[in-house]
Formats: structure tokens, C-alpha cells, sequence
């Protein structure tokens, strides 16, 4: 068979084909078994290629509108404008991408650990999670405190706050809505840090089928709670940020990092490419077909839309991971600060937004504001990682049993 669809036919049942080998050939598992224990290290450079493109996805879909009346007012083709347009709405799957690669490399590292040690050590893995997440979190929520008394329209609020400060940001959004305050990107990390709350508890006590069968259930429970909501008429901002709706892209990382035993599929260029074309092709349909980021949503759109997405960031992960691969230094730089470039980016399209667009919008205005709002992000960020989170970083690597990406 031949042809993009053929392709993909190829990609999929290579996966299922390597899968089910996981769990069938004794000999295989046990080679894959050495392959995870005979390192204490676990890095993929090409990960931190794809966290990149995962925050440029969130960045554009705040920074691009997502209607195409706005671009061909400015005076582009309906057709191009329509093309913008649906980058703008499918870049919001680019936090699922973060979940499916966070659930995954997090499960990895957590299973070599128990691997080497016999057990997961539950307390250096709580360091590590405050050490890498709450020095940036907190500065960030402190600087966006102070910013609310010297910029317009910048208002958090105690009980925002409160939620925010108890990492359960995501929380306050379903009860009261989005803050107006660029802290609110920050619900995805809430969401996340409730996650690992218990995982390693999880992963320390349950065997890797137990956990095969635990990552079911949490696909189980995400199903129904979508079901139970659409059912309520909720609306779009009470169901996107509910922590129980989002594990889908958790448990599919983690199903990865399971059966995968610690090994990395073999696929062909072409293979690849397909199940890009693929990944890219199922966000969008969750986004422009099923429209789940679209009020009002309805219970078949949110049952089938949700597991579209992340089955869009299972095809983009097992896509560009391989062995041996070596994308450009600054790809893997800018990835290695995305967490930064997460947290400031909103912060940048506000003072571009100030400083840009005081003037009657147009095409070069509109370009202009979108390109210095990224310069601003990246350079924060790199403040940020150079001054803020790298002295965390090292301090980190104390805790560390199974060592990442240089630096932590």
C-alpha cells in the first residue's frame, strides 16, 4: 500500500506490532529489561526538540486569533487566513503535548529508579519536583502580584492568588473562570503537580502491569467525567481545566513508558513523517472539527475530542524518538528552557501588546507585535534559567538516582 494513508497503516501497526512483542517474547522483555537497568542515565535530546515545539504551539494559539475574519481583514486570503486561523486553535493541544511527555519521561525515570534501587525513593522525588518547578512558579506569581498594581487590567485577587500559591490554580478557573492576569497559562502546571502528588507512591508500590491497568482506569475516569460534565452543560473553561478531564495525554505517557520498557521503537524516515502528518492532523481535529476549545460543547464532541488529542501527542512523542539523534543545539536550548518560555509567554505579548499595537493594527504591526512578544519571552526565559532555576538545577541533581538531560 502506498500513498500518506498507507503510510500511516505502517506507522500504527508497527507500534502495535513492537508493543505486542513487549509482552509476549520473554526473551525480547528481558533484553529490554537490560536496556533500562544498564545506564543510570536517560536522556533524549530529540525530547527537548519537541517540548520546544510544544510551548510554540501554546504561544501561538495566544498570540494568533482564531477567527479568520480577523486576518483577512488585515487583508490576507480567506485561504491562508483559515490557515492561521486553525494554527491559533489547535496550538492549545501543545499543554497536552507537555502532559504526554511530562507522564512519560517521568514514569521512565521513576521505573529505572526502581530498577536500580530496588525502590522509589518518594522523598528525594518530591525534592526534585520542588527544586525544578517552585522557585520559577513562585517568582513568577510574585512578579505578576506586583505588576497588578502599575499595569491596567492586571488583577488577581485573593482567592486567585490563594488558589494559584496552593497549586491549584486550575481549580479556581472551573469554580470562578481565567483570572485577568498572566498567571493563568500557570492552571496546566497546577494540574501536573496534583498529578505527581501520588504518582510516585503509585509507580513504588504497583507492579508495571498494575500500572498498565492504573493508567486504564485513568483513562476510564477521564471518560466519564467528560460524559458527567457535557451531560451538565458546563462550559468550555470548567472542563478544559479540570484535572480529572486531562488524564488522557498523563495516562497515554505513561502507557508509553510502560510498555515500552525502557527501549525506543525502530521506525523508517517515511514511517516518521507519516505519524507527524498523523499527530499533527488528529490535534486538528480536535480543535477545528470536534471545536472541544469552542462554547457551547457538547458530550459527543468532548468524548471523542479528548482522546484525539492524545492520541496526537502519542503519534508526535514516538515520532521523534530515536536513538542517535542529534537536533541543532539551539532547538534543544530553547527546549531546555520551554518551561520558562511557558510561564513568561503571555507576560510578552503583553508588553508587546503596549509597545506594538498602540497604533491602528495592520499585517507588518500585527507580525511585528507576534515576533517582539517572542524575543521578550525567549529572553526572560534565559534570564530566568541562567539566574532563577540553574542554581535549583544543580542542587537538584543531589536527589537524583537516574540522571536526565545535562544540567537536570
Amino acid at each position: 500500500m502506498r500513498g500518506p494513508r498507507g503510510d500511516l497503516l505502517l506507522a500504527l501497526s508497527s507500534t502495535i506490532l513492537w508493543l505486542a512483542s513487549l509482552t509476549t517474547a520473554p526473551a525480547e522483555v528481558a533484553a529490554l529489561e537490560s536496556a533500562r537497568s544498564s545506564t543510570s542515565r536517560f536522556y533524549h535530546p530529540e525530547l527537548d526538540a519537541l517540548r520546544f515545539f510544544a510551548f510554540l504551539m501554546v504561544f501561538l494559539h495566544h498570540a494568533f486569533p482564531h477567527q479568520p475574519e480577523f486576518w483577512t481583514k488585515l487583508g490576507l486570503p480567506s485561504a491562508l487566513a483559515a490557515v492561521l486561523a486553525g494554527i491559533g486553535a489547535t496550538g492549545a493541544f501543545g499543554v497536552s503535548l507537555f502532559f504526554v511527555l511530562s507522564a512519560y519521561l517521568i514514569t521512565e525515570l521513576l521505573l529505572r529508579e526502581k530498577e536500580l534501587l530496588g525502590a522509589v525513593d518518594v522523598k528525594s522525588f518530591y525534592t526534585r519536583r520542588i527544586l525544578r518547578i517552585w522557585p520559577l512558579y513562585f517568582f513568577f506569581l510574585a512578579l505578576a502580584t506586583a505588576l497588578q498594581w502599575f499595569v491596567p487590567g492586571q488583577h488577581i485577587g485573593w482567592p486567585a492568588g490563594l488558589a494559584f500559591s496552593a497549586l491549584a490554580g486550575n481549580w479556581y478557573i472551573v469554580l470562578a473562570g481565567f483570572p485577568s492576569s498572566v498567571i493563568f497559562p500557570l492552571w496546566s502546571v497546577s494540574i501536573e503537580e496534583q498529578f505527581y502528588l501520588s504518582w510516585p507512591l503509585v509507580v513504588r508500590r504497583v507492579s508495571q502491569a498494575g500500572l498498565v491497568a492504573f493508567a486504564v482506569g485513568l483513562l476510564a475516569v477521564a471518560t466519564a467525567t467528560r460524559f458527567y460534565l457535557g451531560a451538565q452543560h458546563r462550559g468550555e473553561s470548567e472542563i478544559w481545566c479540570n484535572t480529572l478531564v486531562q488524564l488522557d495525554p498523563i495516562a497515554a505517557g505513561i502507557l508509553m513508558a510502560v510498555l515500552l520498557r525502557g527501549a525506543v521503537p525502530q521506525f523508517s524516515r517515511l514511517a516518521r513523517v507519516a505519524m507527524i502528518v498523523a499527530g499533527v492532523t488528529s490535534l486538528a481535529t480536535a480543535a477545528l472539527y470536534f471545536g472541544i476549545k469552542n462554547d457551547p460543547v457538547t458530550t459527543t464532541r468532548i468524548a471523542l475530542g479528548y482522546p484525539a488529542v492524545a492520541l496526537g501527542g502519542v503519534l508526535l512523542l514516538l515520532a521523534v524518538l530515536r536513538e542517535g539523534a542529534t537536533p541543532a543545539r539551539w532547538l534543544v536550548y530553547l527546549g531546555r528552557i520551554s518551561y520558562g518560555l511557558y510561564v513568561f509567554h503571555v507576560l510578552g505579548l503583553l508588553i508587546s501588546d503596549n509597545v506594538v499595537l498602540k497604533q491602528t493594527a495592520s499585517l507588518a504591526r500585527y507580525a511585528l507585535r507576534v515576533g517582539v512578544a517572542f524575543g521578550l519571552t525567549g529572553a526572560m526565559a534565559a534570564i530566568s534559567y541562567r539566574w532563577i532555576e540553574t542554581p535549583f538545577l544543580r542542587l537538584k541533581q543531589r536527589f537524583t538516582y537516574v540522571l536526565s538531560r545535562p544540567g537536570g
